[in-house]
């Protein structure tokens, strides 16, 4: 019979698990208290949490999203959950790991799917969605704005071509 404290954390896991957009794994073993304060800051900033629970009861919750993490789930990890952008999460969590040891970054679940710390790793490096749709509106846009010129230059040139001929016969 699981006691009441386990049934309670799982439930909280539970609700972090389906409120999350991707969720990422790191060892925090050798982190101080000082340091992991400030990654929990730097967390909330990017819309996410970080949370040590334990690997059986992660496990449990990531099982209602269909993903089986239970070979990746050993060793003291930190569990980070990303509420909003997943891609700054990353960021955020690729920048705290970078200088003490980006191999602490174990791996993550996005869109459902197990990914390896090399994707956490590339997902990190992805640009932020605004610069990513501003590029998109630039492409889409690119088309219109060489058509509009392609249309202005064959006018422009017919007006050069009357005005050339109306100089001529202007001269005559």
């Amino acid at each position: 019979m699981p006691s009441q404290k386990n049934v309670q954390l799982l439930t909280e896991t539970k609700e972090r698990v389906a409120k999350s957009n991707a969720i990422f794994f790191a060892d925090y073993q050798t982190i101080t208290h000082k340091d992991l304060e400030g990654l929990r800051n730097t967390l909330r900033d990017a819309g996410a949490e970080i949370a040590i629970s334990k690997n059986n009861l992660v496990n449990i919750a990531l099982q209602e999203k269909s993903v089986d993490a239970k070979d990746q789930l050993q060793g003291p990890l930190a569990a980070i959950f990303s509420y909003q952008d997943p891609v700054k999460t990353a960021k955020a969590i690729y920048d705290f790991f970078k200088p003490i040891d980006p191999k602490k970054i174990k791996f993550g679940v996005f869109e459902d799917k197990l990914i390896d710390a090399k994707m956490v790793g590339a997902l990190a490096s992805t640009p932020p969605r605004e610069v990513l749709l501003g590029k998109l509106v630039g492409i889409l846009n690119s088309p219109l704005t060489n058509l509009v010129y392609s249309l202005n230059y064959t006018t422009s040139k017919l007006v050069y071509a009357l005005k050339a001929v109306q100089e001529k016969k202007g001269a005559n």
